[in-house]
């Protein structure tokens, strides 16, 4: 049984903490300190790491980068043609969710915003485009959409997740209103969960809680993946190098659920003494609690933002 959740980000003794919120300690609102701060293990998806490690470099912080989840955009032609005509229909859909930043990469490619842009000119009616994070937001401002069209949770939000989202756009809708929420499938034993299921399912509970409350509100839910996930293989030297971050005590940075349950078998045989030896800064609750059925000594939450990390760390003692 692990120690009782501590409400601080310092001491090696307190198996839980937050970094985020009215809550946080107040050395996670400090201004940083020049001391060096502790090294990361990244575990985004690759295509997301090199940003993230540029970040953190740019503050002083030394990571290296393992995914935990391996991602494949969907490109056969099933899948390509749902998503033109869910392009046909861009002037009828009252909102378009992103359930993360590959749902963003996965969809908007140049044809989506060249007709963006056109039916922009025109004037016609355009979606409301959800984030529920800033990551996603950000995926949708690199892609080149201006501010103004986007909703996110606030800026103050306790978490940054789809029920924070939620209190933020759900005047905006009525009934029969049309959202489209891009997602993405699990790969299982060499197949996919269904594109489309009959019941609302996604990898998040959080993403569950809000397909109900749109349901509950009498809109139409248009589900389309746009990419898959799956559990990554690492190679003898990715093996190595995790091993030795470990053994070096690097902080995991982990956000994702699925992507800590992909641990134990990325890095087999090793006990209770092992897992309990780690310590872990986590993007979510959620993600804490997968984090603790894997053994985790030590988890500290944050706010999903290089900044709250990077404080967050420096409130961590070796």
């Amino acid at each position: 049984m692990p120690p009782s959740a501590g409400n601080s980000c310092l001491g090696q003794r307190h198996w839980h903490s937050t970094c985020q919120g009215p809550s946080a300690h107040p050395i996670c609102r400090a201004v940083p300190r020049p001391a060096p701060l502790p090294s990361l293990i990244l575990t985004r998806p690759a295509t997301q790491n090199a940003a993230w490690a540029a970040q953190f470099a740019a503050l002083g912080i030394d990571c290296i980068a393992l995914p935990l989840i391996h991602i494949q955009f969907l490109d056969d032609a099933t899948s390509v043609q749902r998503r033109l005509s869910a392009l046909a229909k861009l002037d009828q859909w009252a909102a378009i969710m992103h359930v993360s930043p590959n749902a963003v990469q996965g969809f908007w490619d140049a044809q989506a915003m060249q007709l963006w842009r056109q039916l922009l000119a025109t004037g016609a009616n355009l979606p409301r485009l959800w984030a529920p994070g800033p990551g996603t937001a950000q995926a949708l401002q690199a892609q080149g959409f201006a501010r103004e069209w986007l909703d996110q949770p606030a800026a103050d939000a306790e978490q940054f997740d789809s029920e924070a989202l939620w209190q933020q756009v759900q005047t905006q809708i009525s009934p029969g209103a049309q959202v489209l929420i891009l997602r993405g499938s699990r790969a299982v034993a060499g197949t996919a969960i269904p594109a489309v299921p009959r019941q609302v399912q996604d990898e998040g509970h959080g993403r569950d809680w809000l397909a109900r409350q749109l349901q509950q509100r009498d809109a139409q839910l248009h589900f389309l993946p746009v990419y898959r996930r799956s559990p990554p293989t690492w190679d003898a030297g990715q093996h190595d190098l995790a091993m030795g971050a470990a053994a070096a005590r690097r902080i995991w940075l982990l956000s994702s659920s699925e992507g800590v349950q992909h641990l134990p078998q990325l890095l087999p045989g090793q006990g209770e003494a092992f897992w309990r030896a780690q310590s872990a800064i986590v993007t979510h609750p959620r993600i804490a609690q997968a984090a603790q059925r894997i053994g985790f000594g030590q988890i500290h939450t944050s706010a999903p933002t290089v900044q709250a990390i990077a404080l967050c760390l420096q409130g961590l003692e070796r």
